[in-house]
């Protein structure tokens, strides 16, 4: 095996990548809709059908590719990123810039799934969760810097441009993981000829479906308010473009440090962590309502808004694997997969409460959310003591 930190790295910078094709499209919709001569409603479609196949096929990608060589299919990943950028960014057809599109997202939870599962298993023993949060950082580096750079370069060059900034960072990727992920692959080869079995019983598992419920509430309530941080921040803090700007730059960072704080407490008292986390949130929250109408004591609040939301992520993805050990690739597809169905309920019931009640009801929504989170991890804490040998310290 080479240097685990160095292949830790190396997953870091693939999850990076696709998270970067996957929410640096968000900041040029107008782009796109000039380029294509359609609404923003429909332009939408590369961010809604994207995360919609995540969705479907997070669950389902990990299983039926699990007999193929890990390494052979996340270079085939990769290389499916790069090529479909590089033709969206050729074509003028909208209809076969959005088949480019989403073409990739099908492997996207094949890749993401497997970079979690490898950072676990070379992991030592019980640093799972300190591996998996650094290769988190990549999901949360690809989602604070992807969209800045992304609008950047469309606004500035071209639609076209932005495409191959997409592809040239998988491109890169590509390059890394061909010579540094391991030719063969890190699991025993007991444990993917029983793949199929453990499948069979980890389906019935009660604290599966407890935990992956709690998976999607968390995601919800992350995105119910996230989903319309930038008017929030614009319209009730009175943040300027460059002060939202830096703002959201500054959010991402501060996610990245959740990410490890997450991994460290994880490692050590996973069980006090996820109980006490719906009320981390709940107290972001309460700062929310209380000070949103000033810019200036908006921006503390902006930093530990990111770190706990940080944090959210990695909880989210313990849930799963903490509940099927024995299938990590099966309970990391799971995550991508809830995580996105989490974050499709959160912002559609924040648009619903946008439109209705306007943007003060986003985080009095979530603390209502938060507290049904905290009851299902209740649930969850229980089944746990019958089910799964959660080491707390």
């Amino acid at each position: 095996m080479r240097n685990k930190k160095l292949l830790i790295f190396v997953l870091a910078i693939g999850t990076f990548s696709i998270l970067n094709t996957e929410v640096g499209i968000l900041g040029i919709l107008p782009v796109i809709s000039q380029r294509f001569e359609i609404s923003t409603a429909t332009s939408g479609l590369f961010v809604s059908m994207f995360a919609l196949i995540v969705a479907i096929f997070g669950s389902i990608m990990p299983a039926i590719v699990r007999k193929i060589n890990r390494r052979k299919i996340m270079l085939a990943t990769l290389l499916l990123f790069i090529v479909s950028n590089v033709l969206g960014g050729l074509v003028t057809n909208f209809g076969l810039a959005l088949f480019f599109r989403l073409l990739p997202a099908v492997l996207h939870p094949v890749y993401c799934s497997l970079a979690f599962t490898i950072a676990a298993e070379i992991s030592d023993a019980g640093e799972a969760s300190k591996s998996v949060s650094r290769v988190m950082i990549g999901v949360s580096a690809g989602r604070v810097l992807g969209t800045p750079i992304t609008t950047l370069i469309a606004n500035n060059v071209s639609y076209s441009a932005a495409m191959y900034f997409f592809a040239l960072v998988s491109l890169v990727a590509f390059f890394l993981n061909y010579f540094l992920l391991p030719k063969q692959d890190t699991q025993s080869v007991s444990a993917s000829d029983s793949s199929e079995t453990s499948i069979k019983k980890v389906l019935v598992k009660r604290s599966l479906w407890v935990s992956g419920a709690g998976t999607i509430l968390i995601g919800s309530i992350l995105f119910v308010v996230y989903g319309y941080v930038s008017d929030l921040l614009s319209q009730l803090s009175n943040f300027s473009s460059t002060q939202l700007s830096l703002a959201l730059f500054v959010f991402g960072l501060m996610s990245i440090i959740g990410n490890l704080v997450a991994g460290n407490m994880l490692s050590r008292s996973p069980r006090k962590l996820i109980t006490i986390y719906p009320f981390l949130m709940i107290v972001v929250y309460l700062l929310i309502i209380s000070l949103s109408q000033s810019t200036l004591l908006m921006f503390p609040v902006v930093l530990l808004w990111g770190m706990i939301y940080g944090i959210g992520n990695n909880v989210q993805q313990y849930l799963i694997s903490a509940a099927i050990p024995e299938s990590l690739d099966l309970a990391n597809g799971l995550f991508i997969s809830l995580g996105n169905i989490g974050t499709t309920i959160g912002t559609s019931i924040g648009g619903i409460l946008l439109s209705t009640s306007g943007l003060m009801m986003l985080p009095v929504g979530g603390i209502v959310m938060l507290l049904v989170t905290f009851a299902v991890i209740l649930v969850r804490n229980k089944i746990v003591h019958s089910e799964l040998n959660e080491i707390e310290n």
